[in-house]
């Protein structure tokens, strides 16, 4: 009887321990995953800039994929703009609202800390600096400021 209860109490340790770190190892995932999406992304833009000698027009409608970008994003296999982010919330492009472009990323479900997180992957880990920056409800990669 007590090599069982020493047992259960042995497992629930275990559970307590492995359950957090799991979740922090999904955290990380995404955040890298997405993170990877974004400089894609931003290849394809810049690829679009050097070819057409200008940035796409502005995003009009959020749940649609920019058109003008179709030819660049398939040539980068980039088949999941118009679908959620890897941390929750939209794709959007966006010219001249508070950076000249950006590709932003609208409304995540993840954490202030899994955002910066993220940050830290592709530049600095402050989204108040840097090219990766919140501001309002999206968190922007900046193209051009």
């Amino acid at each position: 009887m007590l090599e069982a209860a020493l047992l259960v109490g042995l497992f629930a340790v275990f559970i307590a321990i492995a359950v957090p770190l799991v979740r922090g190892a999904q955290l990380r995932r995404q955040s890298a995953e997405c993170a990877g999406k974004i400089l894609r992304a931003a290849d394809a833009f810049d690829l679009y800039a050097a070819a057409m000698g200008y940035y796409p027009p502005d995003q009009k409608r959020p749940d649609e994929p920019c058109h003008e970008m179709n030819g660049f994003f398939a040539f980068l296999d980039i088949d999941w703009w118009n679908q959620e982010t890897d941390v929750g919330g939209r794709w959007e492009w966006d010219n001249g609202e508070r950076f000249e472009r950006s590709i932003a990323i609208y409304r995540p479900r993840a954490s202030r800390h899994q955002m910066e997180d993220l940050d830290a992957i592709i530049d600095d880990g402050d989204l108040q600096t840097g090219v990766f920056q919140r501001w309002g409800s999206k968190y922007h990669y900046i193209l051009e400021e």
